[in-house]
């Protein structure tokens, strides 16, 4: 009997460890290097997939974010995706009110060289002086190496 309650724990703690590390290598594989605000400057390789992430309120409360990359030559936006802070909000979407966390916005880098990437927020829409000023932007310098 207790030889089979250990087996049991084991088996357990290996599926969570694959669990965790399946989890761990998609990430990579779809959002590859991320970077946050407190890193302004990226260097990247040529052909590879970088994430930049900011934090949002949800798109129920008014965060509407969206990029410009200077020089498309050199990188290009490919996705958009927002994990959720709780765990309700990531299984089942979210509720009225809901919905906040981190937004990855993912790029591909397409050819060496250096283009600046600015991530803005256009609160509520940025029609009056309050949306404004609850509103931001954000700037990367992100330079492509062979």
């Amino acid at each position: 009997m207790r030889r089979w309650l250990v087996w049991s724990l084991v088996a357990v703690v290996v599926l969570v460890g694959a669990v965790v590390g399946g989890v761990a290598v998609y990430r990579k594989v779809t959002y590859g290097d991320q970077y946050d605000a407190g890193h302004s400057a990226v260097a990247v390789s040529d052909g590879s997939v970088f994430t930049l992430v900011v934090r949002d309120r949800g798109a129920s409360v008014g965060d509407n974010w969206s990029a410009t990359v200077a020089d498309p030559a050199i990188a290009e936006q490919i996705g958009s995706t927002l994990v959720a802070d709780s765990l309700s909000d990531r299984v089942f979407g979210p509720a009225d009110g809901g919905g906040a966390g981190e937004r990855l916005i993912t790029f591909k880098a397409k050819a060496p060289g250096t283009t600046t990437i600015t991530l803005t927020n256009c609160f509520q829409g940025c029609d009056n002086d309050r949306r404004r000023a609850a509103s931001s932007t954000v700037s990367w310098s992100v330079t492509v190496g062979s």
